[in-house]
């Protein structure tokens, strides 16, 4: 059969190749999550250098997100993926070479920042190649970490006597190795998509011939330029018009909210754990629980953003963020497991979710769909800054995260609420994605 489920079998093939390597992928956010503690002993350094570090991993990544979408949208996502993952090798070489902090702040701070150039590349990509089941696929992306989080943690943390986070690194590091040769054979463009079928660059104006009279020769047309900063100049102010757009507004901000969410899970929730004394047992227990919900709440949201309309599945998923960090908050015994479900069940639908609906509502993104999902994911990705400053911040001010909860509180409640009234309005309500982009390999 040449389509399964209405899709192309290659596309399912893209799917799982992409899948594969976001599991064994899982393994450096381990490394953040669970060796904090051993980092900063082999480097001499404390949390909060290591903080720093993350966050401007995070700000130029984010600043990363919306070049390489221009670039996807010029050069095509295979070829952005392979700088993308040439960046992700050196990075991983330089921290294994120099182990100092100087080396890890270049490698981890900088390069890493650097790579987040693909960061719309999974989108673009999905948008080629898939039409029912966009939702779908962007989930199963994601759920390939958060499954790889809850199947590898408890078998690392039962080997911590000889695994240490420099052993990871390597094995990442070899992995990676092999990410770039994959990506040359495996990963190609969709020729027979629609918005393949007229590239912007050769489209010619309706009002100039179409066709030679014999033995007439046409001139060929001036090759637009692939690198233009006009080009460039123009999109961005384009995009700036969104700015006055009620949907625009609430999107980002629920972004910008999931991105702090994010940043203080990934950054600060073992350290939230610690300071309750949390036993190791009950944190390896809730990191890989969070996994494992983090892939059944994507599954479920998946089908609430394919089939209902997405900004009222939206509403709900900030809804029950809500009630996770209000638990959170108030940190009880059994608060490590009971927020491991709630956010899990959550973790994955926001960023599709809004990038979905940024496309469906303003019909925005055609021929810039990479530059467009790269904004919105500069908007996600600085709320993670928001969160490693203001999380170090909190800790040297209280000796605590209580704060930084209570934002994630507050927040999440005005996101929810946003979403809402984007439903009761009748924006945003469609249930299949429209979204086209005019993408290359």
């Amino acid at each position: 059969m040449r389509l399964l489920f209405k899709e192309k079998k290659y596309a399912w093939f893209l799917l799982a190749f992409l899948w594969v390597f976001g599991f064994v992928g899982s393994l450096g956010r381990f490394v953040m999550a669970y060796y904090q503690k051993d980092i900063s002993e082999t480097l001499g350094v404390g949390r909060s250098f290591l903080g720093a570090t993350w966050s401007t991993a995070i700000f130029i990544g984010a600043i990363s997100a919306p070049l390489g979408g221009w670039l996807i949208d010029k050069i095509g996502y295979k070829k952005v993926m392979i700088y993308s993952a040439i960046a992700n090798l050196l990075s991983l070489a330089i921290v294994l070479l120099f182990r100092n902090p100087i080396g890890y702040f270049l490698g981890f701070g900088l390069i890493t920042g650097i790579a987040g150039i693909g960061a719309s590349a999974s989108y673009v990509l999905v948008a080629n190649w898939f039409k029912h089941h966009r939702a779908k696929a962007l989930m199963i992306i994601g759920s390939a970490g958060s499954l790889g989080l809850a199947v590898l943690t408890p078998v690392l943390v039962s080997n911590k006597g000889w695994l240490n986070w420099t052993t990871v690194y390597t094995v990442l590091f070899i992995i990676s190795l092999a990410f770039i040769p994959l990506i040359l054979l495996i990963v190609r463009s969709n020729k027979e998509a629609p918005e393949e079928e007229a590239p912007a660059a050769s489209v010619q104006d309706s009002s100039s011939p179409t066709n030679k009279e014999p033995g007439e020769e046409q001139p060929p047309a001036p090759a637009e330029p692939v690198f233009s900063l006009k080009k460039m100049s123009e999109g961005f102010k384009a995009f700036l018009v969104y700015l006055t757009r009620p949907v625009m507004l609430v999107i980002m901000f629920a972004l910008l909210t999931c991105g702090i969410s994010m940043g203080t899970v990934e950054m600060n929730l073992m350290a939230i754990h610690q300071l309750a004394h949390v036993s190791d047992g009950m944190m390896s227990s809730s990191l890989s629980l969070l996994g494992l919900l983090e892939l059944v709440g994507g599954v479920t949201f998946s089908f609430l953003l394919d089939y209902m309309p997405r900004v009222k599945a939206l509403a709900y998923l900030y809804f029950f963020r809500i009630a996770g960090f209000a638990v959170l908050f108030f940190h009880f015994d059994y608060s490590p497991i009971l927020f491991s479900l709630i956010f899990g069940a959550t973790y994955l639908g926001a960023v599709p979710g809004g990038i979905l609906v940024a496309g469906e509502a303003l019909n925005e993104g055609k021929k810039q769909i990479g530059l467009q999902t790269g904004i919105l994911l500069l908007i996600h990705q600085l709320g993670g800054v928001v969160a490693a400053i203001a999380g170090g911040l909190n800790f040297d001010l209280a000796n605590d995260y209580q704060f930084l909860i209570a934002v994630n509180v507050v927040f999440s409640l005005i996101a929810s609420a946003g979403y809402f009234v984007l439903y009761r309005k009748g924006i945003g309500t469609k249930k299949a994605p429209v979204l086209t982009g005019e993408v290359g390999a």
